[in-house]
């Protein structure tokens, strides 16, 4: 028995196997170089995982280690003027003290207090400047006698205070970042009726 297949047909298989070869072969390049991608995908983000472990620290702090960590300690640096930023570490902050202390005797010169009595007292100013710079009066200690003296003297000095230019903040070095700082600052004031 002879099978006689018209050429037709026979043209039609050939085609469909060389087809069906065809896109067999496309898929398989596509898979081949998906799993290409995706090994070489895995490997980095392995790579990136093993290399940057550090950076996922899960160490824990104790409130004594960050008490210890956030007081202020010798290397961190106090406000400053930019005026006085040139003078070395530590004499930056005895000129910043100097600057405002000048300023508040320099603006109360100024002024005609009248004292109703003869003092000869210290008052002590705190003042705080912010981790932005901004100085502003906080209060005023031991101003009882003088307040009682010179009735104005606070609104003199607060105004002195608020017209001070933006100082350099506070460093806390070990993390280098700006902080609130808050200063005494002694003040004699000396008056006779």
């Amino acid at each position: 028995m002879i099978l006689k297949v018209d050429s037709k047909y026979q043209l039609i298989f050939i085609i469909k196997i060389k087809v069906k070869k065809i896109v067999h072969l496309v898929v398989y390049k596509f898979i081949y170089h998906m799993n290409k991608t995706k090994l070489l995908l895995n490997l980095s983000v392995f790579c990136f995982l093993i290399t940057s472990c550090e950076n996922f620290s899960t160490k824990t702090y104790t409130p004594q280690q960050i008490k210890k960590a956030s007081q202020w300690s010798d290397k961190d640096q106090m406000p400053t003027f930019e005026t006085c930023s040139s003078l070395e570490i530590k004499e930056q902050f005895d000129c910043f003290k100097d600057e405002i202390a000048n300023s508040i005797y320099n603006s109360l010169s100024y002024e005609d207090l009248i004292s109703n009595q003869e003092i000869d007292e210290e008052i002590i100013l705190n003042i705080i400047v912010d981790n932005e710079g901004n100085i502003a009066l906080d209060n005023i200690e031991n101003g009882s006698i003088v307040y009682d003296a010179i009735p104005t003297l606070s609104e003199m000095i607060n105004l002195t205070i608020s017209s001070l230019p933006k100082a350099l903040p506070a460093t806390k070095t070990n993390v280098g970042i700006y902080v609130k700082s808050k200063i005494k600052l002694p003040i004699r004031i000396t008056a006779s009726p």
